[in-house]
């Protein structure tokens, strides 16, 4: 098993343990495929930026989106701490603007790392 996978392993089990949750929801996995998909997409400031957004669009995908993105977002960028969304996006603006070969690095990782992610949330759900 790859080292890559063994880490995406661990994230999901961080998310678990620290929503005290034996088992992804489907509303967990849906959040999980959506990041990948949105990073594929769209970016890992994107990504970021939607954590952050406070507008009227509060709604139950996003109630259930935003912690698991966070979660997750967190683990890839910041791994030794827990940061708050907000922290979160200044780091990735930083990265963006004064390091752009560390943020593009950044960016593939999470999209190698979210193929992974998937992989452990299916085996990790609770259907």
């Amino acid at each position: 098993m790859s080292e890559i996978s063994l880490k995406a392993y661990d994230h999901i089990q961080s998310y678990l343990n620290n929503r005290q949750q034996a088992q992804i929801s489907q509303e967990d996995l849906n959040a999980i495929l959506r990041l990948s998909q949105h990073l594929r997409v769209f970016g890992l400031l994107s990504a970021v930026g939607y954590i952050n957004q406070q507008n009227s669009q509060e709604g139950q995908i996003r109630t259930r989106t935003v912690p698991v993105w966070t979660s997750l977002l967190n683990q890839l960028l910041c791994p030794d701490q827990q940061l708050n969304r907000q922290q979160l996006m200044a780091l990735v603006i930083d990265l963006q603007r004064n390091q752009p070969a560390q943020y593009l690095s950044q960016w593939r990782q999470s999209m190698t790392l979210s193929k992974h992610w998937n992989f452990w949330a299916r085996a990790c759900a609770n259907n």
